[in-house]
């Protein structure tokens, strides 16, 4: 029987030597029926000539067969954000007939056999709808116990979703399949029937959270999601806004709020709002006040400013809250 067809959707802005690095990792996998989307949100032409190169050196060669079945660049002009990219990315695979659509983060590293396993849980379930992997960190000791980035799905701290094992160094039981509400979008295999019922990514949202809501809203629908334990990847954490920047602070705080109020009744967002307030806001705000983090304090401002105001999609404010 042939493999079900997986098309991988990267999301590439100005971040040529991430993707080649993820590309050159995607080469190895064992897997026949996987294509490759580089969804491209208006990066630099010098950015999508250097992965048209590196496609073009590879299928002279005839390496890129041996692990991705075709690779393509979709150039959506400018920046759609992480939502945005995805959907151009699933729409496309979906007139390809692809089975499944994988989102993976273009700062990744696979390995080969990541992919099988994950097919395989959501093949031999027919209510499983997506499937996660464990992430180690890229910087993990090949020669020891690798530390978790994340198993693969989030659960709710104080309505807060926190990545399962973030920071601890794996288990031995940390295996097989696990049942998660909510997966981690760093690797989110996608079965199309969850696409088709459920819809895309919400675009309001852009960046960030978006995992967290998708995974979420399919639950809502019916369908079951698992962290398939024994696939690995290696992530470089996230590089598409500077870490703990107020950009990045702002699309987290925005989007959180924005998906509690939308996904939950009053009532069970009380403990929510609370340690948000206390935790995120006013604790954590004049922590980097004493330690002249003032930029993400003012991203945070903003953030709930524009959640109050019903300001969605990319952060008009983003130029202001890069530096830290």
């Amino acid at each position: 029987m042939s493999l079900p067809i997986v098309y991988a959707i990267l999301i590439n802005w100005n971040g040529e030597k991430d993707t080649i690095a993820c590309l050159e990792s995607l080469l190895t996998v064992n897997y026949a029926s996987l294509h490759v989307l580089i969804s491209d949100n208006g990066s630099r032409p010098e950015s999508i000539a250097a992965i048209r190169e590196w496609i073009a050196e590879n299928l002279a060669v005839g390496r890129l067969w041996k692990g991705i079945g075709s690779c393509e660049i979709l150039e959506n002009g400018r920046n759609l954000g992480f939502t945005g990219g995805n959907t151009i990315g699933i729409h496309y695979a979906l007139k390809q007939n692809a089975d499944y659509v994988l989102f993976l983060n273009n700062d990744t590293i696979v390995t080969p056999n990541f992919l099988k396993p994950m097919v395989d849980v959501a093949e031999c379930d027919k209510n499983v709808g997506i499937v996660g992997c464990k992430i180690f960190y890229a910087d993990s000791d090949p020669g020891g116990r690798h530390r978790i980035w994340s198993l693969g799905g989030y659960s709710f701290r104080h309505g807060m979703p926190i990545n399962i094992g973030a920071g601890e160094l794996d288990r031995p039981e940390w295996k097989g399949v696990r049942e998660q509400t909510l997966i981690n979008g760093c690797c989110m295999l996608i079965k199309r029937a969850v696409v088709e019922t459920v819809g895309v990514q919400d675009d309001r949202l852009f960046f960030g959270i978006d995992d967290v809501e998708y995974s979420f809203r399919a639950a809502q629908k019916g369908w079951k999601n698992v962290i398939a334990c024994n696939a690995e990847i290696y992530h470089a954490a996230s590089r598409s806004v500077v870490p703990r920047s107020g950009l990045q602070v702002y699309y987290l705080f925005r989007n959180i709020l924005f998906f509690r109020c939308n996904s939950f009744p009053v009532w069970r967002n009380l403990d929510f709002v609370f340690f948000f307030l206390v935790r995120y806001v006013f604790v954590a705000s004049l922590y980097r006040l004493l330690t002249g983090r003032n930029k993400v304090n003012h991203g945070v401002m903003l953030a709930i400013w524009d959640f109050v105001r019903g300001q969605m999609g990319e952060c008009r404010h983003a130029s202001s809250l890069v530096a830290t």
